[in-house]
């Protein structure tokens, strides 16, 4: 704790304003509402008038939350370091020696290996399990690498094409008598990847997926969120875009939308979209988890 917090102005037991807490934990006011209505960390009291007031202890859990998402955490996951789970984690835990002999594959560009690892994995531990604790934790590993330009790019495709390809063996035999979930990323974004791995992961669970993909622009959604086949919508954005809200605010009804991945955590959205960030909170989202 440094000693800025000692230069807020009276913090007293009532606490300070929402832009007094802006300001020390380093980030927006709207960013602080965010954080207060989707993962319930903020102001903990109130003046006789019913303005919400930042305690000492609120601005010492703001702050670490900004710390840690400033070091590479999601804000959930944050936010559960902060404040402690409301249930037992099921994340599973990373298979480090099966990353490393995928990710070795990948290196040595051995298409053929690549694909028996991730199949195998598939067929023995499903979806979510694979995700978690063997392809993203070789995504990783693939970046910290010290390899050329071009290995690093060629292995990088090996494995999205891989995945992509294994997940979509996997989607299609759903029941065909309730509405589809809807995927799309925000009109600019364009890693769609985390959608195709949603898709299956939903398709274990028995639930269709109407999967529109990268870059889609906000009348089609509105478009497909129109059609009785539909039901929710999952908008997917990786990294900041402009106007990233723009798809959700065309929609008729916010409380369909799941707005998932780290971009949506700074945009003001109205309080019945669902906001996720990981596999398993947007399958807990959707209604599945």
């Amino acid at each position: 704790m440094t000693d800025e917090c000692t230069e807020l102005p009276g913090p007293g037991p009532t606490g300070v304003s929402i832009g007094a807490a802006a300001d020390y934990v380093g980030v927006s006011v709207e960013t602080l509402r965010a954080w207060q209505r989707r993962y319930g960390v903020g102001a903990s009291a109130v003046t006789p008038g019913g303005h919400r007031r930042y305690t000492f202890d609120d601005l010492v859990r703001l702050r670490t939350v900004h710390d840690l998402v400033q070091a590479g955490a999601s804000t959930a996951a944050a936010v559960r370091a902060v404040l402690g789970p409301p249930h037992p984690l099921t994340t599973p835990e990373p298979d480090e020696p099966a990353a490393r002999r995928l990710v070795g594959a990948c290196v040595e560009l051995d298409g053929h290996a690549v694909r028996q690892l991730v199949g195998a994995a598939l067929a023995a531990e499903g979806v979510v399990r694979v995700w978690e604790s063997l392809v993203r934790p070789a995504f990783v590993t693939l970046e910290r690498l010290p390899l050329p330009p071009a290995r690093l790019v060629g292995a990088e495709h090996l494995l999205s094409h891989v995945v992509t390809g294994a997940l979509g063996a996997r989607v299609g035999r759903e029941p065909a008598d309730r509405p589809a979930v809807v995927l799309a990323c925000a009109p600019a974004e364009q890693h769609e990847l985390p959608l195709t791995v949603l898709a299956a992961a939903l398709a274990e669970r028995a639930v269709r997926t109407t999967m529109l993909g990268a870059r889609t622009p906000a009348a089609t959604v509105l478009a497909a969120a129109g059609l009785p086949t539909s039901g929710r919508i999952v908008l997917y954005a990786q990294m900041r875009l402009d106007d990233p809200g723009g798809a959700v605010r065309v929609l008729p009804d916010p409380g369909a939308v799941v707005a998932a991945g780290p971009a949506w955590d700074d945009v003001s959205l109205e309080p019945a979209v669902r906001v996720c960030n990981g596999l398993g909170e947007c399958l807990a989202a959707i209604g599945t988890g």
